[in-house]
């Protein structure tokens, strides 16, 4: 069984450099069963990723698949639109979703396509389509595996799912926040013994504590899940929009000190569950092209020593993810900095980042720099009242 993340982030898409690393498209995870059935969970932006990949184009016509829709908050469905392969007439899609009350999943989904908030309606979608609203204990089978599911703590209502294979069970279970005595023994019962669970980590636990009734939860309440349902592998997920690559990192690097078998979801990793063993690799690495400069650029940090460090040298090369800086003297490895830009236009802005290797530049001489972007900043963040409508 193969698990694939097109879309991680949550409440509302991120498009800029400090998120690059895990990626800025909401939920879409895709699974492909041993028998080759695949069913696609949720439906945020990182469906139009989902619909480039092969398998999904015009090549790979008639498509068949089934959809598990967790909620119809406007981060899980705002991909359905741009779904290329829903517009093909040959291609079959199969539905599932919480039952809504007092109306149908397809009126639900097509809600956000009425005008004036789309220009186009779900009649333009030519795909063959069959919706069924579901609810929490059902138990039904899509191919060769066997979907439970239970309701989450989330405003407006959530669900979460348990898919079994012979070759290994996921639990796909984002918007779920800790705290109510019923979710949480729902949440540990459909986790149970799980190879994989996907679970919502949106906040630190101190954000959490200021954030209840939003709907989300934290990296340290998913390493208790894990732990009680004797779950193999944590992914964190849902990451908060406000979160750059380096809070991430963070959160799961405390996890694993607690449960050492977490990784944060990330788009383009895949998960190959082959009972009893599990692999993961990265399919679409989250680096971009890299660029030659010669930039002058003046870092701040620290030295080895801990005491301050101020040095002017050149930027030489550039990607989405980090750079490479020639400077007379080397911060501390994995101490955070800031390249300030001698020439920009914008003034004195600094970039922060994470020195992540250290060496002898061969051209010059001198201190070659690797650098990361996105340190551990400060937390900017204002925290809303609580009349703030969760997403």
């Amino acid at each position: 069984m193969l698990v694939r993340f097109h879309g991680v982030r949550g409440s509302i898409p991120t498009c800029d450099l400090f998120t690059w690393q895990y990626g800025g498209n909401t939920p879409c995870v895709e699974i492909e069963t041993p028998a080759g059935h695949r069913i696609i969970l949720d439906a945020g932006t990182g469906l139009r990723g989902l619909g480039r990949t092969p398998g999904w184009g015009p090549d790979a016509v008639p498509v068949q698949a089934s959809w598990l829709l967790s909620h119809y908050h406007w981060d899980h469905i705002q991909g359905l639109p741009f779904f290329t392969p829903l517009y093909e007439p040959r291609n079959r899609f199969d539905f599932f979703g919480l039952q809504p009350e007092g109306g149908e999943v397809e009126s639900v989904l097509q809600g956000q396509m009425l005008q004036p908030y789309f220009p186009i309606d779900m009649s333009l979608l030519k795909a063959a389509r069959r919706f069924t609203g579901v609810k929490p204990g059902d138990r039904f089978a899509l191919g060769d595996a066997t979907v439970e599911t239970a309701a989450l703590h989330h405003p407006q209502g959530c669900l979460g799912y348990r898919i079994e294979t012979g070759c290994g069970t996921v639990v796909y279970a984002t918007d779920n926040e800790p705290g109510d005595q019923v979710g949480d023994e729902a949440i540990r019962h459909l986790a149970r013994g799980a190879d994989v669970l996907v679970y919502d980590a949106q906040y630190s636990p101190a954000i959490l504590r200021q954030r209840r009734g939003w709907g989300h939860s934290s990296w340290l309440e998913g390493v208790g899940v894990a732990r009680s349902a004797g779950v193999r592998f944590l992914i964190l997920f849902h990451h908060d929009p406000d979160s750059d690559d380096a809070t991430v990192e963070r959160h799961v690097r405390l996890a694993q000190e607690q449960w050492p078998e977490t990784q944060g979801a990330a788009e383009g990793l895949q998960i190959s569950c082959r009972t009893p063993a599990i692999e993961f690799e990265v399919t679409r690495p989250r680096v971009g092209p890299r660029v030659g400069a010669r930039i002058p650029v003046r870092l701040r940090g620290k030295r080895t020593d801990g005491s301050s460090l101020e040095a002017e040298g050149f930027l030489v090369n550039l990607t989405m993810k980090g750079t490479y800086v020639v400077l007379p003297e080397a911060p501390e490895i994995g101490s955070d900095v800031e390249i300030v830009l001698l020439e920009s236009e914008q003034g004195d802005q600094a970039v922060p980042g994470r020195v992540v290797r250290v060496g002898s530049d061969s051209a010059t001489g001198q201190s070659g720099v690797g650098i990361v972007f996105g340190a551990e900043r400060h937390d900017r963040r204002s925290v809303a009242g609580s009349n703030r409508k969760p997403d």
